[in-house]
């Protein structure tokens, strides 16, 4: 059949048609992608920001619960004092003197005597001393006009024997500025009640900590530039008592003259009110409301025992913005892109398009290699046509093909840079600074941990609390990122288990519980957890199926008596035993994994407990434990020769000098 060439009407060229339609499937493709992306950047910024207020309002509780627990603190060792200097009015004043010399954080403190506490002193007698710049004196303010035997401080406080903190108020006596006073009741020796100690705190303080916290947090957001610095995109703080008052307040016109509930808005009113009972009711969360015409997110928490709660407003353009600049950006980045992708792409289609000299040309420069080499356009409609759209589809295989074994290449080469990263990463978790504690010189420890592969499943960890070391050794199942990531968690759990729990058998039932529970993988691991008193060399020590430790006493070793217990994670419910020894001065307890007594040679002959005992003998008299380790590291290795290790490799040696 003879070609007939189109009319010349209906012409239009292949370049055309083509960037069209890669235009308009790109452009559908990013306009989904751009949507998409709009709202995960601004959700994802909002949870981003959600969560750093979250952080701000959590650091400014803490900074003030820690602010008024040294003034409890500071209150409870100045009562023990003065109970034991109630002789003379001489003597309280001059401690309570010393004692806000020393305690420079309260604002002042006083002690309001029961009547006629002094017959001399008559009636009312209240020494209060003031903290100032100036030499501190205690001076007599109570007076029939000054009457703090109907003071809210002193009533709470007489019957409160744990201590009370009272609502602010306006001192106009002692220092005339607004206080609130921890008060409790001091017995003198006879077992009488004396009087009221009262220690000030001074809300101005209390409201320079939470403004100077929250400026310090808001200013390390990473998008603190997107925001601008006006009233409306303000973040503050405030406290509120039992009541609803506002104790601490931007706005001073607020403090003690107005409570939570006079500025519920008309909007969402309900809302608002719930949002103060919550705090009223000692509650911690967060609430989005309208405060002060402007819709925030509000982050609340009790304030320890005072009966207060604090609020951290945070207005939602705020939240919201820095996921909306983001959103924008990425929409523009986009259309940006396929802007200059319709530029690249008609240019090239043009250039592709174009007559090219010979088609045997250019096959021959694809067979050499060039796999990029454009092809010709081909404007007729027969046997050559054909078979350069098949050189193009050979062309376009090839392409993929390379393409995909440089991905493959460059995956591979990415993974073992990720596994040295996580090798890294794991062994940072580890204790590698020695020596361990330079300030303990009757404490001696090394440890040193070989995985088999580039990560592994060996842990060892240790601290030291209240004058005792908290240890411990194991073994995870298996080897590898599976192993290392069950190590990662075991590690974990005994460094948060060790800071509050004193039992071994406690910690490793803990860890065991926990691991058994979700151990839908069915990995195990041995553990040996101990506590050493370093005062008396009381060992206490719990062991799941992990290796029997090797005690060194006089150059002699000996394994060490452990019960097996089974491994953790394999028996939610299994009943972990504790025993305990005592390591006389100068004895090294070296603990290992399995690492070390199934270490083979190439002949499948292990290294064995016996081989272990026998070069650890005449060990650990007067040398540093890590020459104990090092000789262990040679004597291992010298066994293995070439042979490939097979497990990870774990030793730890102590001693208490």
């Amino acid at each position: 059949m003879q070609y007939v060439p189109a009319m010349k009407e209906s012409f239009e060229s292949f370049s055309g048609r083509l960037t069209r339609k890669v235009v308009i499937a790109v452009l559908v493709i990013m306009a989904i992608i751009s949507v998409f992306v709009f709202f995960v950047a601004t959700y994802a910024m909002l949870v981003f920001n959600k969560a750093h207020y979250s952080d701000i309002m959590g650091k400014t509780n803490d900074n003030m619960a820690l602010l008024m627990s040294k003034v409890e603190v500071s209150a409870e060792n100045i009562i023990d004092e003065l109970a034991w200097h109630l002789d003379t009015p001489e003597l309280v004043s001059s401690t309570m003197e010393y004692e806000l010399n020393v305690n420079r954080h309260i604002y002042g403190c006083g002690i309001g005597f029961v009547p006629d506490y002094y017959p001399e002193q008559g009636r009312w007698y209240e020494p209060y001393a003031l903290s100032g710049e100036e030499v501190i004196r205690a001076r007599d303010i109570g007076s029939e006009s000054h009457d703090y035997l109907n003071l809210e401080w002193y009533l709470k406080g007489y019957n409160s024997p744990e201590g009370v903190w009272s609502n602010p108020y306006l001192d106009e006596v002692g220092g005339g500025t607004v206080l609130c006073t921890y008060s409790r009741p001091v017995i003198d020796p006879e077992g009488r009640t004396a009087g009221v100690f009262g220690a000030d705190m001074s809300l101005e303080t209390l409201s320079s900590l939470i403004m100077e916290t929250v400026k310090k947090e808001n200013q390390e957001s990473p998008f603190i530039g997107m925001v601008p610095k006006t009233e409306a995109f303000k973040v503050y703080c405030f406290i509120i008592g039992p009541g609803g008052e506002y104790i601490v307040h931007p706005e001073e016109e607020r403090i003690l003259k107005s409570t939570f509930y006079d500025f519920a808005p008309e909007k969402d009113a309900d809302k608002y009110r719930k949002l103060g009972e919550a705090m009223n009711a000692g509650e911690k969360g967060e609430m989005t409301v309208f405060v002060d015409g402007v819709k925030s997110d509000v982050y609340f928490a009790p304030l320890l025992s005072s009966g207060w709660s604090m609020g951290v407003v945070v207005p939602m353009r705020r939240l919201m913005r820095p996921g909306f600049l983001f959103g924008y950006a990425i929409i523009f980045l986009l259309l940006l892109g396929l802007l200059i992708m319709s530029v690249i792409s008609r240019r090239s289609i043009e250039k592709t398009s174009r007559p090219l000299i010979k088609l045997a040309e250019s096959a021959r420069e694809v067979a050499t290699g060039h796999f990029d080499t454009e092809l010709p356009l081909i404007k007729t409609n027969d046997e050559i046509r054909l078979l350069r759209d098949s050189f193009d589809n050979m062309q376009k295989s090839l392409s993929n093909y390379i393409d995909e074994l440089t991905e493959t290449t460059a995956q591979k080469a990415s993974m073992e840079s990720e596994l040295g990263v996580a090798r890294s990463i794991q062994m940072s978790m580890l204790p590698m600074t020695w020596p361990a504690f330079p300030d303990r010189e009757e404490l001696d420890i090394y440890a040193s941990v070989a995985p088999a592969k580039a990560v592994g499943g060996d842990l060892y960890d240790f601290r030291m609390r209240d004058g005792k070391l908290f240890f411990c050794i194991g073994d995870v199942s298996g080897k590898g990122i599976p192993a290392s990531l069950v190590m990662t968690v075991v590690n974990s759990m005994f460094r948060t288990l060790s800071a509050s729990e004193d039992s071994p058998a406690a910690i490793v039932s803990s860890i065991n519980s926990s691991l058994s529970s979700r151990n839908e993988s069915m990995m195990f691991v041995t553990l040996f957890v101990g506590v050493l008193n370093l005062s008396n060399g009381l060992l206490l020590y719990s062991n799941a199926g992990h290796n029997a430790p090797v005690v060194i006493s006089a150059g002699e070793p000996r394994m060490l008596d452990v019960d097996s217990n089974v491994a953790v994670g394999i028996m939610e419910d299994w009943e972990y035993s504790q025993q305990e020894t005592v390591l006389a001065p100068g004895t090294v307890l070296f603990l290992y994994t399995d690492g070390l007594s199934e270490a083979a040679r190439v002949d499948g002959s292990l290294f064995g407990d016996e081989r272990i005992l026998e070069h650890l003998s005449g060990r650990g008299e007067d040398a540093p434990v890590k020459s104990i380790i090092d000789h262990m590291t040679r004597e291992v290795g010298q066994f293995v020769g070439d042979a490939e290790q097979s497990d990870d490799l774990t030793m730890m040696a102590i001693r208490l000098t």
